[in-house]
């Protein structure tokens, strides 16, 4: 009898153990994303070297059907010049407090601040697409330089797919490059669960 006290007693403390430890775990361990996105990047240069970076994100049916709904004022699946303009200041400015989800080092250093501009929003079979362009100034001097470019929201209500054949456009011919999607440990995010993809572009001398 004693000896069934004392196990029924070693149940009670793990179970209170238990809910005691998962009470003092963060609240938004069990959080998720609300909205969910694909997006590509295309490296763009000119003469002078790396001009920016173009981006575009393909955003999931229900976080469309909800901002189409506002914005498409006609319902029609298109938006006009004047539609996507009432977008762009009610729905994507905003994400210039956080950096449009955009981290970029460029030869180990940070890029600061980031900036968006030729927006463009479209839908394509109910899907909206937002495009935009962050301009960057590398110049094109003849030496190694490794740009690496993340997108991804550490408030996890985001969640972010890169595209792992991401583009460059009219490399210079001194140059040769390669472009890869890599994990990129020190940018571990929501309690370092999550570890986010960039595409590092290496510039090579030729």
């Amino acid at each position: 009898m004693k000896s069934e006290i004392k196990l029924n007693c070693c149940c009670i403390f793990i179970l209170l153990a238990a809910t005691l430890l998962n009470l003092l775990s963060p609240a938004k361990a069990s959080a998720h994303p609300h909205v969910f996105m694909d997006c590509s990047l295309t490296f763009e240069f000119s003469d002078s070297g790396l001009k920016g970076v173009r981006q575009k994100w393909w955003l999931d049916e229900m976080f469309s059907a909800m901002i189409l709904g506002e914005f498409d004022r006609n319902h029609d699946q298109t938006l006009s010049p004047d539609e996507a303009k009432a977008l762009e200041e009610g729905a994507f400015v905003n994400l210039k407090n956080f950096d449009y989800f955009t981290r970029i080092f460029i030869d180990g250093s940070a890029v600061k601040p980031i900036t968006a501009t030729e927006f463009k929003p479209s839908v394509e079979g109910g899907t909206l697409i937002y495009e935009f362009f962050v301009p960057l100034d590398l110049g094109g001097d003849k030496r190694k330089h490794v740009v690496m470019v993340a997108i991804f929201d550490e408030s996890f209500y985001t969640s972010v797919q890169m595209d792992p054949k991401n583009k460059i456009l009219n490399l210079p011919k001194c140059f040769k490059s390669t472009l890869e999607l890599e994990p990129v440990m020190e940018m571990a995010y929501f309690f370092d669960q999550i570890i986010p993809e960039a595409a590092v572009l290496t510039l090579l001398p030729e």
